[in-house]
């Protein structure tokens, strides 16, 4: 850990201002030890100690070192995309090895390419104000590769014709949906399979707990994958339970945020 976060180290000399803080090596040793042995860990640390990199560098260590995919779990959607658009492409330019990483959401933030195609025949605009922003939303799902809502920061967060378009679990007809190949759920999952940090929010992460303890997840499958860590406002649990794969589809067949 030194070698990162050392006053010499790896962030030092990629960031100008970084302050070499005994507190945030304390914690990333002690969250190294907690993968290692496999036990539970809860950190409480200041504002100031650089909590995200000293659980973040850890993971991905744990990740790498042949301990399976691990799942960072945050209390909101914007801690999840600072995650994804900050510290992690920070991470992935400074340290030696590389690694991948994704994020999940709820069905609910993503667009469905079938009931699309089947709005653009269909009266879902509540006005005439809609029709541009319809247009644009249908440029976009050309264009990207996620289907993220929040990729559309231009636009109005109430899109009211949203709900018509989104990937929400009782309109999914699953494999047999001529956009199944294309589809940004099928696109996530894919992702998440082959990345080594997958970075979701506490109710997706809770509801896959649930599934997993309920009886239809005990029978779906036996194989053991991944690595789950939780993250929390005042510390940071690892656990050592890890998910029956398949278990985040079983969710994602059932919808969350």
């Amino acid at each position: 850990m030194e070698e990162v976060f050392g006053p010499e180290g790896l962030i030092a000399q990629a960031h100008p201002e970084y302050e070499y803080r005994p507190g945030q090596i304390e914690m990333a040793r002690a969250v190294m030890r907690a993968f290692e042995e496999k036990r539970h860990l809860i950190v409480e640390a200041g504002t100031g100690t650089g909590k995200t990199l000293a659980y973040l560098v850890p993971a991905v260590a744990a990740a790498l070192g042949g301990r399976g995919r691990v799942i960072v779990s945050t209390g909101t959607k914007n801690l999840q995309e600072q995650l994804m658009e900050k510290d992690i492409p920070f991470l992935q330019s400074i340290l030696p090895k590389k690694f991948t990483a994704t994020y999940m959401k709820g069905r609910n933030n993503y667009l469905c390419l079938n009931r699309l195609g089947r709005a653009q025949a269909s009266p879902v605009l509540e006005g005439l104000e809609e029709v541009d922003y319809f247009e644009e939303v249908v440029d976009w799902s050309t264009e990207s590769e996620r289907g993220d809502r929040a990729e559309l920061s231009n636009l109005p967060e109430s899109l009211s014709f949203w709900r018509h378009i989104d990937a929400r679990s009782e309109s999914c007809l699953g494999q047999k949906c001529p956009d199944f190949d294309p589809c940004f759920i099928t696109r996530m999952r894919n992702r998440a399979q082959e990345s080594d940090i997958v970075v979701v929010n506490h109710h997706l992460f809770f509801a896959d707990l649930s599934l997993r303890n309920s009886m239809y997840s005990r029978r779906s499958a036996s194989h053991r994958g991944h690595c789950f860590g939780v993250l929390r406002l005042a510390g940071f649990e690892l656990s050592d339970r890890r998910p029956r794969a398949g278990s985040w589809n079983d969710h994602y067949r059932r919808g969350g945020r």
